[in-house]
């Protein structure tokens, strides 16, 4: 307590600004949390909010302690942490851009949607989110082909691709201009398999991504490195589910930059 004491108003206010935003960062990944969404972004969420809180509390003594090796080190650590912090708000610009990159009316594009997990019940909350953006182009532009892409995995009944084939069927898209990839696993792999029908078709590679906006980055860069040309059709991801998955799309990102 003596530190905050001997500390200037200008610290405690950081120092309690830091520790606000703390809370309030961990409060964004508790509703995932409730309905079970664990993954990467949920870790790290919990992880960032509890490392401001830390910074915020030691800040009086990493900023007044006597011994100069303790307040290099927290200054070391806040530098490297304001680095971080740049660094994911410039990712989350160029994902946010991504999200605006619509297509142009009257194209001769072809829709790819990318597949996200199937449940017993039908497509998952996210998946329905693409599939009822995918519809509501397909019916505004009644020549556009749409393949849908996405394969079984260990947890799912069917494929992600007969999923998104029988809801938009049922919707009342015609079965002609759906076609199923069902044998990806991955993002990079959706458009790969994908190329190969384009191919198959005599089709350019001239598409329109349909995905998640905090996925629409990654998938282009992948896109991009296939040769693809791409435009960008965001579905809205639910408001409780985007923290977790935005700061997972983090880590993705520069999983992506580091490995290709």
């Amino acid at each position: 307590m003596r530190f905050y004491k001997n500390c200037s108003g200008a610290v405690k206010v950081i120092s309690l600004i830091f520790i606000i935003c703390g809370i309030i960062f961990i409060s964004l990944f508790i509703p995932a949390t409730c309905v079970r969404v664990w993954n990467t972004g949920t870790y790290f969420g919990y992880a960032i909010g509890f490392v401001t809180i830390l910074l915020g509390l030691l800040m009086p003594a990493g900023v007044n302690h006597g011994k100069k090796a303790v307040r290099y080190i927290y200054r070391g650590g806040l530098i490297v942490y304001a680095l971080l912090g740049i660094y994911a708000v410039v990712l989350s610009g160029l994902m946010l851009f991504s999200m605006n990159n619509a297509p142009e009316k009257d194209n001769d594009r072809t829709m790819i949607v990318l597949g996200c997990q199937v449940k017993k019940s039908g497509p998952s909350l996210m998946l329905r989110g693409r599939l009822e953006k995918a519809y509501d182009y397909l019916s505004q532009n009644p020549d556009t082909i749409c393949i849908v892409s996405g394969g079984k995995g260990d947890d799912e009944h069917i494929s992600e691709a007969q999923a998104m084939y029988d809801w938009l069927t049922e919707k009342g898209i015609d079965k002609g201009r759906i076609i199923k990839e069902d044998k990806s696993a991955s993002t990079l792999e959706n458009l790969t398999f994908s190329q190969e029908i384009l191919k198959s078709m005599g089709r350019d590679n001239s598409v329109i991504l349909v995905t998640d906006g905090f996925h629409q980055y990654r998938a282009s860069l992948q896109a991009a490195s296939l040769g693809y040309d791409t435009r960008n059709l965001s579905s809205d991801t639910a408001f409780f589910l985007l923290p977790v998955y935005w700061v997972r799309e983090w880590f993705a990102l520069s999983f992506e930059f580091v490995f290709g």
